[in-house]
């Protein structure tokens, strides 16, 4: 079917651009070295000054934090550490008056190992809850006597999907660690009681939900094996895409939908592996009542200017006018946007250009805390500084194979999670203004100077960068709604047009995704009066220079 060319119809969601919080690394009120619920409320003004419109607040809820906060023990409690359900209500009051929203991350796909619902269910095999998880039987059993597992595959962050328990005498499966054992979605009780947990924080003052990997909860009927690539040894091997998109997946979004957003002006984002331009519409199409948006991954594996333009362009040619697009370029899982697409010997002009690019596309952006000051990547001299669960195991399994401690913090520092969940630096006294106390993880050096009042000071900085972008976008809807047109063949230099809509202008985006000066493009009109946005402070007609963006009518 070819894509429809039907003008778009206003939503908040289309319209609004969303900051994600890590709480523990945002704010701490009280001292305690941990970013809390009040913390972030404390910061809401700097949030209304920058111009987002609404939050994407990471898990808060009771944790024994094996994997922060990802291992939920109580869906409707919040962490000590963070808080009380007064200071989340205070928070939602706080959005409210700033005009801002708030959207909860909700993590149905697995529970922590001491959520009293699987503390019932390995109570027994005849426990009422035993089939709210995925209980299986052993392959069979090794020599020794070891129980084999019923398939080969490798967990998310350490080991087998497979824990065995020993006083029932069967494995659970955790997709990621034997810490996060996963739901049984195909026993409605289990979808009841999620819905009634999605129910419960949208009366609390939630205006949606990001959903995390929600397209792994439907399994591969009968545990099939990962096929084993020709010579490969491995006795575990990793599911990847396997993992995802399984029948009845699609069934369940939509009695979820039916169930929790329909009649409603709630909206849900799915964190969704392992779809592209070919499937995207099966979740968020206008048609299919399932999800509004959804997370890919694609632009997180794409280095280039011209990878992120063609990605994003096959995703809105298959989409335009049947669904509706987000896009992002960090978040808590990820390296820092600076230095994974952009330059850092080019800081202010990379941070600034990639802003440009996230808030000038056809799509719901969602930017990740920090990014408005430019903070890079981080380098820790020692394991133990780490914190992320997946981080620390790969470093002992790089140990355990013949690696010296150098040279596997040298690699899994690459990739690490923790590059994102370090806490924001806010000032310059010797805590950084984030905490009196030391910190969960240590703050970068390399942070330090960029915090935040620095930036809120300076009239040139990254901050205030975004904030122009951010206005701009509000009141420009032609950014938002208007058509997505390239202007040349995508290179170094990337340049489209957004169409006009409904009174608002077109306007032209020119982009040099590049360290060196390029050539202004020769078949776009050189500019003959002011740009609506430039990341230098004065545009030039003959060249665009390292990183320069500007946004024209």
């Amino acid at each position: 079917m070819p894509p429809s060319s039907a003008p778009e119809s206003p939503a908040w969601w289309k319209e609004a651009a969303f900051y994600q919080i890590y709480p523990c690394s945002f704010a701490d009120s009280n001292g305690d070295g941990i970013g809390d619920l009040p913390g972030i409320t404390q910061k809401l003004d700097y949030l209304q000054r920058l111009g987002i419109d609404a939050l994407w607040l990471s898990p808060f809820y009771t944790s024994p934090k094996a994997d922060n906060g990802y291992d939920i023990s109580d869906y409707l409690g919040i962490d000590p550490d963070y808080g009380t359900l007064a200071d989340f209500t205070a928070l939602s009051a706080g959005l409210r008056q700033r005009g801002l929203r708030l959207i909860v991350d909700q993590v149905l796909n697995h529970t922590s190992d001491e959520h009293p619902w699987f503390v019932e269910s390995r109570s027994s095999r005849t426990s009422p809850k035993r089939d709210w998880y995925l209980w299986s039987d052993p392959k069979g059993f090794a020599p020794d006597g070891q129980p084999i597992p019923p398939n080969n595959w490798k967990a998310a962050f350490e080991g087998s999907t497979w824990t065995w328990d020993a006083p029932t005498r069967q494995f659970y499966l955790a997709l990621f660690s034997s810490k996060q054992p996963d739901l049984n979605w195909k026993n409605p009780a289990v979808r009841a009681a999620l819905h009634d947990v999605l129910r419960t924080w949208a009366a609390r003052g939630a205006d949606g939900f990001r959903l995390d990997v929600i397209n792994m909860v439907a399994k591969a009927d009968g545990y099939p094996d990962v096929p084993r690539p020709e010579g490969n040894t491995d006795p575990l091997l990793p599911l990847n895409c396997l993992a995802c998109n399984h029948p009845p997946l699609h069934n369940y979004l939509r009695e979820m939908h039916h169930a929790v957003l329909a009649g409603t002006d709630l909206y849900a984002v799915g964190e969704t592996w392992c779809i592209d331009s070919s499937n995207t519409l099966e979740f968020t199409g206008y048609d299919r009542e399932e999800l509004h948006g959804a997370f890919y991954f694609y632009f997180h594996w794409a280095p280039t200017g011209r990878d992120q333009f063609e990605n994003f362009y096959k995703l809105y040619q298959a989409t335009r006018g049947r669904g509706w697009l987000t896009v992002t370029l960090g978040n808590h899982d990820s390296r820092r946007s600076l230095s994974k697409f952009g330059d850092p010997l080019h800081r202010h002009a990379s941070a600034t250009l990639l802003a440009t690019w996230l808030l000038t596309l056809p799509a719901t952006p969602f930017l990740f805390q920090g990014e408005e000051l430019g903070l890079p990547d981080i380098r820790f001299d020692s394991i133990d500084d780490h914190r992320d669960i997946q981080t620390v195991n790969r470093y002992h399994a790089a140990v355990a194979a013949g690696a010296t401690p150098e040279a596997a913090l040298a690699s899994v520092q690459e990739d690490s999670r923790d590059n994102a969940r370090t806490p924001i630096p806010w000032d310059a006294s010797p805590g950084a203004g984030f905490s009196v106390s030391e910190p969960w993880i240590p703050m970068p050096a390399a942070h330090r100077p960029h915090h935040a009042a620095a930036a809120l000071a300076d009239p040139a900085s990254i901050f205030h960068a975004y904030a122009s972008l951010l206005s701009l976008r509000k009141k420009t809807k032609s950014l938002v709604y208007g058509d997505f047109t390239p202007l040349v063949e995508p290179g170094a230099v990337i340049a489209y047009r957004r169409g006009a809509w409904r009174g608002h202008p077109a306007v032209r985006i020119i982009l040099n995704w590049s360290s060196t000066p390029q050539p202004w493009p020769a078949a776009e009109p050189r500019p003959t009066e002011a740009p609506l946005f430039t990341n230098y402070p004065q545009a030039r007609s003959d060249l665009l220079r390292p990183w320069e963006a500007v946004i024209l009518p």
